[in-house]
């Protein structure tokens, strides 16, 4: 649907105030591109918005609890879930909280998390070791922990559709499980012999 002039003014008034804040010579430059735009390219322009707003990254959904998702451990920067195609049993991604795309921006502690969840898979799942590999993926940089079972795997190795029943199990392995709280026992006030007198049944002789 093609859009109406006032459709085009309002769109191009929306672009002029998101570069207020530019330099004075690349603001000029800026304001001459979207002056110059076609209701055509404001359009395409709409459209591959859109799209990515649809393609809006799985990784923001599964961090905000909005996707259903076996989580396995997290921190304050990260969380830690199973890849639902994964590449070996237990294959795990480590997402930011925050989104990144580059491996400068990746939080330290996500890293010291993926280190502590290999160490965790081979312990657990008896894996000789596990691979740990950044990949960009929706516009988004996350780490992933590719456990090695018997033959090298990279990033690019063949993938298989996991059920939900086998995810629930393995990330029942490797969860760390929480130390049951331990109800202390209330103490019953000892018996002050002082203040209590003994009745003692009267003998008769």
């Amino acid at each position: 649907m093609a859009l109406t002039p006032e459709q085009v003014k309002a769109l191009k008034s929306q672009l002029l105030a998101q570069i207020q804040n530019l330099p004075e010579d690349k603001k000029t430059e800026a304001q001459a591109q979207i002056e110059s735009l076609s209701p055509q390219a404001l359009e395409l322009m709409l459209k591959q918005q859109a799209k990515a707003e649809k393609e809006q990254s799985v990784f923001r959904l599964i961090v905000k609890g909005e996707i259903p998702s076996a989580i396995v451990d997290e921190n304050k920067e990260a969380i830690a879930v199973l890849e639902i195609n994964p590449i070996s049993k237990a294959h795990i991604i480590i997402i930011p909280r925050k989104p990144v795309t580059s491996a400068k921006e990746m939080p330290t502690k996500a890293f010291s998390l993926a280190k502590k969840l290999s160490k965790r898979i081979t312990l657990k799942l008896k894996a000789k070791s596990a691979e740990i590999q950044t990949e960009t993926k929706f516009r988004e940089m996350i780490i992933n922990i590719i456990p090695i079972y018997d033959k090298e795997l990279n990033i690019n190795s063949p993938r298989y559709k996991a059920s939900k029943e086998e995810l629930e199990e393995i990330a029942q392995e490797i969860r760390i499980k929480k130390k049951a709280k331990i109800e202390k026992i209330k103490k019953e006030k000892p018996v002050d012999l002082k203040t209590q007198i003994l009745k003692l049944p009267r003998k008769i002789p």
